[in-house]
């Protein structure tokens, strides 16, 4: 069995302790340092941040000492809402050094030909200095908009339509910066940030770009429909109190289209209610407060749905970097393309299941 990969994390909130966790748990990975920058997480064992049993490596904020560890990876789940230069500035130096890293919370260089380049060029140029790569993934954009998606293709035929749907009740969400990208509590007329600025730009019509060019689709346009709804009363939430009226759901549909016919269409449904929006599209599956569903209109058709509680979602953003740290600390440098990387997968048991021997 090859050394297992040293790694670095930086992150360690709602996001990042999940996939510290997972690190931690991880048979191919090491922990060998933990970026944290609040003073009741500093000076801490990384286990007792990431629920597991003390690992023997503390927290810091001294970044020249993660620096100087010449990890192999660094695992970079910092806060990403409007903080696209800070996440650069963050990641650059691992970057530079030969430090390869994984992240979701740098969206521009998800898709990097769609992203801002004012972002995506200072990444690149860090990667081409220090030889080393970048993967930006993590459930939407990432997983469910092309690995989800292209397997369902795998067994497509002819291909009329591609539907990708993210579902979810974000009420017990405490992350009130990503929130406030979305407009919660604003007029119901409000166009917020997401929509507005170039971070959705970035962040979600790359998802119609890119699947139509998986598709080798030619699009001649794309549309973009923002909808906001709110409920006939106040209500508390995790955000707050929302006044009725204000906007309590939103609803994004982006539409690819060729010959002004609708070939990938995106829809984003982001509820802090169930009753709001009630009109708009829901989970089928399962109870769980976040679905991605994706539909091909084709021959044969198909629907499948990923169904998760709140919790799992979250975790499910960190474990798509996690598990793909093997294959991009041995890709070429760069910033990596999912559908060009090779498949990777968990490869943490669970208790009392025996693990094969490696396999030469």
């Amino acid at each position: 069995m090859s050394a297992k990969r040293r790694v670095v994390v930086w992150g360690t909130g709602t996001i990042g302790a999940p996939g510290l966790k997972a690190i931690i748990e991880h048979p191919e990975l090491e922990l060998v340092g933990v970026h944290a920058w609040s003073a009741d997480k500093l000076g801490v064992d990384a286990g007792k941040i990431a629920g597991t049993s003390d690992t023997g490596v503390i927290t810091t904020n001294d970044l020249d000492a993660l620096l100087d560890l010449g990890a192999d990876c660094l695992a970079h789940f910092g806060n990403g809402a409007l903080r696209e230069a800070a996440c650069n500035a963050e990641m650059i130096p691992f970057l530079k050094r030969g430090t390869n890293v994984v992240t979701c919370s740098q969206m521009d260089i998800f898709m990097p030909r769609y992203g801002r380049q004012e972002f995506v060029r200072p990444v690149a140029q860090a990667c081409e200095e220090g030889k080393s790569s970048i993967f930006s993934t993590g459930v939407e954009p990432g997983y469910c908009t092309t690995g989800f998606p292209l397997s369902l293709l795998s067994v497509a035929g002819r291909v009329d339509e591609v539907h990708l749907a993210e579902i979810a009740d974000v009420s017990a969400y405490t992350g009130v910066e990503s929130l406030k990208l979305y407009g919660f509590g604003e007029p119901l007329d409000f166009e917020p940030p997401i929509y507005a600025e170039g971070i959705g730009e970035a962040w979600h019509m790359s998802t119609v770009r890119s699947m139509a060019e998986y598709l080798g689709v030619e699009l001649d346009d794309v549309t973009s429909i923002w909808e906001n709804a709110g409920l006939d009363r106040d209500q508390e939430t995790s955000f707050g109190l929302i006044k009725a009226g204000r906007t309590m759901a939103t609803r994004w549909t982006i539409t690819g289209l060729s010959n002004g016919k609708p070939v990938v269409i995106y829809k984003k449904i982001e509820r802090l209610h169930l009753d709001a929006g009630n009109d708009w599209e829901y989970a089928k599956l399962g109870a769980g407060e976040a679905a991605w569903r994706i539909q091909i209109v084709g021959q044969p058709s198909m629907v499948s749905e990923i169904n998760a509680d709140l919790a799992s979602g979250c975790a499910m953003v960190a474990l798509h970097p996690v598990n793909a740290i093997p294959v991009v600390c041995d890709a070429a440098p760069g910033i990596l393309d999912p559908a060009k990387l090779p498949h990777f997968y968990s490869r943490t048991l669970g208790a009392g299941i025996e693990r094969a021997a490696a396999v030469s």
